[in-house]
């Protein structure tokens, strides 16, 4: 290793006193990924497994820059164009621990200027995990790499699809929810190189830098997307949510494939629209009308192939004829198996049985347990435990008063009093919600309030302007007054990330 080149390497220090302008930040961090560019890739592979090896001498949380764009090109000289995973980057070989531990502590605002490598490190965390048949391996460091640059993880990349897709296969629910649990707000923009970087608050070193301003078409953090990934994200996610049981937050993320605009629906939508309405019967207790945002035409065609859907919807909701829905499901065996939703048909021929006996509170104060027998079969004594199962899981307000009286048994009494019960919160737990709900409801503002901004500077709103303009002068005989200046936008525009 040269000291010339360790110079090279050194060269951008983040605390330097000369870089805490925003604008000196910016302008040395691109300087400095370009310069290292121009080095040639052999220079980084001198030396490496030595004690004169340059990744010894970087620091991956304060050299992140370099200490990443070194390690690509020793990874990608260990495993392109080979058949087999050299030992130096399996799990546990030093390249492996030096990957592992870069995407744990890298320094986030420098990888806001590389993110061509960022990403292509993530891809050889799975690929490699994947070559050796352990890709749940790769599920922690692609996540913490994933919040670490976005704590917010608002802003869809083609990772967040690559991470979904990893932990569906290695039916790993629970370790996808931290990314799923947060809202996306943003889609890779493509907005003009000399707006989004011309003023003081808008480089990505910015302290009020948003995800969405710099993470976009031309940073490198994602691969091209498309509305097809951003569905197929939300239904994995949905199938992730109802993994661990969580049909509410399903259903929210199936209902965002089928409001995404379409003139014609795709199999996505089908499949979501399907397993929205089974889903919307285990959270509401009824099949729901689709929402209005949706696109009209593409939800009249997916309806006309979920017709077995609805049917069922609508017989899990007939809780006075409760043999109907088994009936149903017998009648629709096949295409439920086809599908590949056995497990959510199942589901509502357990939940209803739930809906059924919650239903009984809005007419009775108290039932006998041997009454809800007579309706729903069985034998009082899994009744009874089926009932202890509903209180203690939170889904009934009430409780089970044994009776010792021959021919009486127990009765199920309904807290009619929401403050009663074991529904029933405290008011510091009230009040705690509420803080919790007003900071959500803050940040999803603020993300609206940065992507209306965006919007409001991109190539098509921009042009919708002129056009408005012009219709305007036209109508004013072309004494409309100044038209808006839009001249920065005649150079050369960036491919719409949706195209």
């Amino acid at each position: 290793m040269s000291a010339e080149l360790l110079n090279i390497l050194l060269g951008f220090q983040p605390d330097a006193p000369e870089l805490q302008q925003k604008r000196e930040y910016d302008t040395t961090a691109r300087n400095f990924v370009s310069s290292l560019g121009n080095i040639s890739a052999q220079h980084f592979l001198k030396g490496a497994d030595t004690p004169q090896d340059v990744l010894s001498v970087l620091d991956p949380s304060v050299n992140s820059i370099a200490y990443a764009t070194i390690l690509r090109i020793r990874i990608a000289a260990a495993v392109d164009k080979k058949t087999t995973v050299p030992d130096v980057v399996k799990p546990g070989g030093s390249l492996w621990n030096k990957l592992v531990l870069f995407l744990e502590s890298f320094d986030p605002i420098q990888m806001r200027y590389a993110g061509a490598e960022w990403r292509k490190l993530l891809e050889y965390v799975e690929q490699i995990a994947r070559a050796m048949q352990t890709p749940a391996i790769a599920i922690s460091p692609m996540r913490s790499a994933m919040i670490r640059l976005d704590p917010s993880t608002g802003t869809f990349t083609s990772t967040h699809l690559n991470f979904i897709r990893l932990c569906m296969e290695c039916r790993s629910y629970v370790a996808a929810l931290p990314i799923l649990d947060n809202y996306i707000h943003s889609l890779p923009s493509s907005i003009q190189a000399q707006v989004r970087e011309g003023l003081e608050y808008s480089v990505p070193c910015a302290d009020t830098a948003t995800s969405g301003e710099f993470i976009h078409a031309k940073s490198g953090h994602s691969d091209k997307i498309s509305l097809s990934d951003v569905q197929e994200y939300y239904v994995l996610g949905a199938m992730a949510y109802m993994g661990v049981r969580q049909f509410k937050k399903a259903h929210q993320m199936l209902e965002h494939v089928l409001v995404v605009p379409a003139a014609v629906a795709n199999g996505l939508m089908l499949e979501a629209y399907k397993k929205w309405v089974l889903v919307g019967c285990l959270v509401d207790g009824s099949h729901k009308s689709v929402p209005r945002t949706a696109a009209g035409n593409a939800m009249k065609q997916v309806r006309a192939c979920a017709k077995a859907y609805e049917a069922l919807a609508e017989a899990f909701s007939q809780l006075n004829n409760l043999p109907k829905l088994k009936a149903q499901i017998n009648a629709g065996k096949d295409t439920w198996d086809e599908d590949g939703n056995v497990g959510l048909v199942n589901e509502l021929q357990e939940q209803q049985y739930r809906f059924y006996v919650s239903h009984l509170s809005r007419t009775f104060s108290a039932i006998p347990v041997s009454n809800i027998v007579n309706n729903v079969g069985g034998s009082a004594e899994d009744v009874t435990t089926y009932l202890e199962t509903l209180i203690q899981n939170g889904f009934l307000n009430a409780r089970l008063e044994r009776n010792d009286k021959p021919g009486v048994g127990a009765v199920l009494r309904f807290y009619l009093d929401p403050t009663q019960g074991p529904q029933a919160k405290t008011e510091k737990q009230q009040q705690q919600a509420l803080l919790e709900q007003t900071e959500r409801t803050n940040m999803l503002a603020d993300q609206v309030k940065d992507a209306d901004y965006r919007l409001s500077i991109s190539k098509e709103y921009v042009e919708y302007i002129k056009r408005q303009n012009k219709k305007a002068a036209a109508a004013a005989g072309g004494g409309g007054g100044d038209a808006m200046d839009v001249t920065w936008d005649d150079g050369d525009m960036d491919e719409d990330i949706m195209s």
